[in-house]
């Protein structure tokens, strides 16, 4: 069995070669969106949104959120692979924390249009705003690292 720390390097190491979730939040209604994201050295991520959408504004309410993250297409015949992630998110504010969050952001994603930006956000040129979600329980599924059903839930 792996330790916490080997685990924590597999997650990251996971995350960092991936840059598509799906988000879940819950408000009225639950609701699930699928956006780009980028991470810290922490496991933090980070996502682009506008306020505006349904996740957006179920968000403001209720920061607590679920996140899955895997590679498509699997086939269920082969080893699967994917993270399960509670966390609590919210919108980034202060030109320094903003910033960095989208500078993180576009790199990670190769986004070069100069709209996407402090500055953009800013003149409204884009409505889109940063969030940030603080990973609380992580549950990784890698069946090249453990049975199915033998995975470690991760408390951070």
């Amino acid at each position: 069995m792996l330790t916490r720390e080997q685990d924590l390097e597999h997650i990251k190491k996971y995350l960092s070669s991936h840059y598509q979730m799906a988000v879940a939040t819950s408000g009225r209604f639950p609701w699930i969106c699928t956006v780009y994201y980028s991470i810290d050295n922490d496991l933090n991520i980070y996502f682009l949104t506008s306020p505006s959408t349904i996740h957006g504004k179920q968000i403001a309410k209720n920061p607590k959120v679920a996140v899955a993250i895997s590679d498509a297409p699997q086939s269920p015949n082969t080893k699967k692979k994917g993270l399960q992630i509670y966390g609590l998110c919210k919108q980034i504010s202060g030109a320094r924390k903003v910033t960095h969050a989208i500078t993180l952001w576009n790199k990670t994603l190769g986004v070069t249009n100069k709209d996407y930006s402090y500055e953009g956000m800013i003149k409204k040129a884009i409505s889109g705003r940063m969030y940030k979600i603080t990973p609380k329980k992580i549950k990784f599924f890698n069946e090249d690292l453990a049975e199915e059903g033998k995975e470690r839930l991760i408390e951070l």
